[in-house]
């Protein structure tokens, strides 16, 4: 039988095999500067060009709300298709929770491959929505390692190494070694790595980003949007929200 120890030593290089960087989301409450369209942002002016209108709901009318605009100019963030820029609009001000299985038409996500100053355009915000605070969102590397909930379908190797290293209690061998590489797992906003799950893993299609509540946006209490695309086709992209 192998010692305990050996165990150990095996589920640290497994998982240090497994490790990915994902990009922090970290979202700060800031003055609103004159000119945010070329800028990652909750509450300011979002990227257009010439000849497009803000998103509505095209069977009301309703303008969408912008819950998030990223821009992606160095290539730090791990988008699985090419785009500088990616916007999230939803109906939030109806009070309306954006689940997955929403009426499509209250939603929109849109992509722009490139940036293209020359070809900007202002669009003001609708009257028809409400004011919000302006909050920059700027990007940090971390560390990142699978949610113990989806272990059984990334790496099921793996889990069985943790039951038969702790049997009682095999998610408390895992997480403790995954703290030790990579930080205690928590929940957040971020690009890219792996996802951490509210209420258990439920992918369609291939993880890209979490956007946690904020001051502005509440999904539920302390909920989430998930989002994963399937292949290399922004068009694909599907959502989902998790609270509690």
């Amino acid at each position: 039988m192998v010692p305990d120890s050996s165990l150990g030593d095996q589920l640290r290089e497994q998982l240090r095999a497994r490790l990915l960087t994902k990009q922090q989301l970290l979202v700060t409450p800031a003055e609103r500067p004159a000119a945010s369209q070329l800028l990652p942002h909750i509450g300011g002016d979002p990227y257009f060009e010439a000849g497009e209108t803000w998103p509505t709901n095209p069977e009301t009318g309703q303008p969408l709300e912008l819950i998030f605009q990223l821009v992606n100019l160095d290539g730090n963030m791990p988008w699985p298709f090419e785009a500088q820029v990616v916007q999230f609009y939803h109906n939030y001000h109806w009070g309306e929770l954006p689940f997955d299985d929403g009426d499509p038409r209250d939603f929109r996500l849109k992509t722009y491959p490139r940036l293209r100053p020359e070809h900007l355009a202002q669009v003001p915000r609708p009257a028809a929505l409400p004011p919000i605070g302006f909050s920059h969102i700027r990007t940090q590397p971390a560390p990142s390692l699978p949610d113990d909930d989806e272990l059984a379908d990334l790496a099921p190797a793996l889990q069985a190494l943790c039951e038969q290293l702790q049997p009682a209690d095999w998610r408390a061998a895992y997480n403790q070694a995954v703290t030790e590489l990579a930080g205690e797992p928590d929940l957040g906003s971020w690009v890219g790595g792996y996802a951490q799950w509210l209420q258990g893993a439920y992918p369609i299609g291939t993880f890209w980003l979490q956007f946690d509540s904020t001051e502005d946006f509440a999904w539920g209490d302390s909920g989430l949007l998930y989002f994963c695309v399937d292949g290399h086709d922004p068009s694909t992209i599907s959502f989902q929200l998790q609270s509690c």
